[in-house]
């Protein structure tokens, strides 16, 4: 267990970083525009103040790359620690880092991103916000629940080969997902932004999501491999 948890950490480590400086220097730059056009759009209805940011671009440029490393620990102590602990022996023996990392990033963002998509700052929605925050941790446990029960039915009919065990697995994700969306009430969007930089916004986000999985990921791969082809160790003979 204690290995698990290690390469885990580490991998998410650095994924998280990669993510914490991709946010530093991509994502802090969309959100202060995003800001700075939401401000001015309401400047005819509302006089505005400029104020002095409260912390310099630098300091938020670190606490950024912190918060990247502190969420990519966390997904990784969870995600490739203890889940990849627990269910490796049901996973296929070729990219079973890459299948947790997808897994992981569908559960966290994919999923709920199909009813609560990434809305850049001054956009409005039509959900209170604690509505919002128990819809998206309900769509992450069904996020959880469609993975696990993709996996469940692959590896039940992976006698029957990888093709037809794989069609299932995708259909009984897809169907689990479906109905959650269904049902789930789907809230409606006011914005003044432009709508080109409303897309490049989302854009980033998921572009910045599927680097933090991916990195991870293919960090858990290397680390694993590395375990694998590490020889055993040899301890010197004493000379007589």
């Amino acid at each position: 267990m204690y290995d698990y948890l290690q390469r885990g950490a580490l991998a998410g480590a650095v994924g998280g970083g990669a993510y914490g400086l991709y946010m530093a220097l991509v994502g802090n730059p969309l959100v202060a525009h995003a800001e700075t056009l939401a401000h001015e759009s309401h400047a005819h209805e509302h006089a505005h103040e400029v104020s002095e940011p409260l912390v310099s671009e630098g300091l938020m440029q670190a606490i950024s790359v912190g918060s990247g490393v502190a969420l990519g620990l966390l997904f990784g102590v969870v995600v490739f620690g203890v889940v990849a602990f627990l269910v490796e022996p049901a996973l296929p023996e070729r990219g079973q880092s890459y299948l947790l990392g997808l897994a992981g990033f569908l559960t966290v963002s994919g999923v709920p991103w199909l009813v609560l998509p990434p809305a850049a700052p001054g956009v409005e929605t039509s959900l209170a916000v604690g509505t919002s925050r128990y819809l998206y941790v309900g769509l992450i446990a069904t996020g959880a629940i469609a993975c696990l029960a993709a996996g469940s039915i692959y590896t039940r009919l992976s006698d029957h080969g990888n093709a037809v065990a794989g069609v299932a697995g995708v259909a009984v994700f897809t169907a689990i997902v479906g109905v959650a969306v269904l049902v789930a009430p789907s809230p409606t969007y006011e914005s003044a932004l432009p709508a080109s930089f409303e897309s490049l916004y989302v854009g980033a986000i998921v572009v910045g999501q599927l680097g933090l999985w991916g990195i991870t990921a293919a960090t858990h791969a290397r680390l694993k491999s590395s375990r694998t082809e590490r020889p055993p160790d040899v301890r010197p003979i004493a000379a007589d």
